[in-house]
């Protein structure tokens, strides 16, 4: 992995890059994540990226902390991010990648993101993406906190 992380430092000049969001710069953030696995830190990299143009990146770090130290708003991030660029018509989901998506998404409602309860709610509600079940989907609404 450091291997592998070096060669993308390396690559993409990731030390040189500042946030506009008056973070650390955005490189020492990416890499403090990949090494660190660090919550606080994974959260000032989403910050930095509120405006910048390419903020879909952040998918990469949103998988990592999701798979490696179980975050839910990581979890919620991978959902908001491909159902977002979904929407906009700039990628297309196949029927995998939808499942893997919600997948994601359940797992955040289960550790108690409240957002990810919520878009998890509606989306029983309308029955998207999952079967349609109103009760369900009421229940996680109401127990979002919204």
């Amino acid at each position: 992995m450091t291997i592998v992380c070096n060669h993308f430092y390396e690559r993409y000049n990731w030390f040189e890059v500042s946030s506009i969001n008056d973070t650390r710069p955005i490189g020492q953030l990416k890499k403090i994540v990949v090494e660190n696995n660090d919550k606080s830190v994974y959260n000032e990299l989403r910050y930095a990226y509120l405006n910048e143009l390419e903020s879909n990146e952040i998918l990469v770090y949103s998988f990592l902390m999701a798979n490696k130290v179980h975050d839910r708003q990581a979890y919620f991030d991978i959902y908001s991010l491909l159902s977002s660029a979904e929407h906009r018509q700039e990628i297309r989901l196949d029927k995998e990648a939808k499942t893997l998506m919600i997948e994601y998404l359940k797992k955040g409602a289960a550790l108690n993101h409240h957002q990810s309860k919520f878009d998890l709610g509606q989306l029983y509600m309308e029955g998207k993406y999952v079967p349609k079940d109103t009760v369900l989907g009421q229940k996680l609404i109401n127990t979002s906190g919204y």
